[in-house]
């Protein structure tokens, strides 16, 4: 995988990203970055220019969150088409077939957050 690991400001506790800093783009692929993973979550950010995409996909294990930050992401989500804009987040659970493409002619942001379910309810009972 050749994606890139942002950097983040760190303060004692805490990770701080500025998203709107680690943007990039690239002619011939969407870029990612990831913000940070651990055991139970995870978090990148993945920009395209138009015309680019994420191809079909599952997550066996993982539920997910897509957050679009800047323009409109176009998603096939378990067969149903769906329209994504700005400011808007769609959540579905695991295992649940689905793409991410950019067809607007302005680029498109969106950070995802994926979380293992089974580890963080063996957190809470524990």
């Amino acid at each position: 995988m050749d994606d890139e690991v942002a950097v983040a400001a760190t303060t004692r506790v805490a990770q701080v990203f500025d998203l709107h800093a680690l943007k990039a783009f690239a002619p011939d692929k969407r870029v990612r970055k990831m913000l940070f993973k651990t055991e139970q979550l995870w978090s990148e950010i993945a920009c395209y220019e138009p015309g680019q995409s994420t191809v079909m996909h599952t997550h066996p294990r993982e539920e997910e969150a897509i957050f679009v930050l800047e323009g409109t992401a176009n998603m096939n989500i378990a067969g149903e088409e769906v329209v994504v804009p700005g400011g808007s987040v769609v959540k579905f659970p695991s295992n649940v077939p689905h793409d991410v493409r950019n067809l607007r002619n302005e680029r498109c942001v969106i950070m995802f957050i994926k979380a293992n379910p089974k580890i963080l309810r063996g957190v809470s009972d524990g």
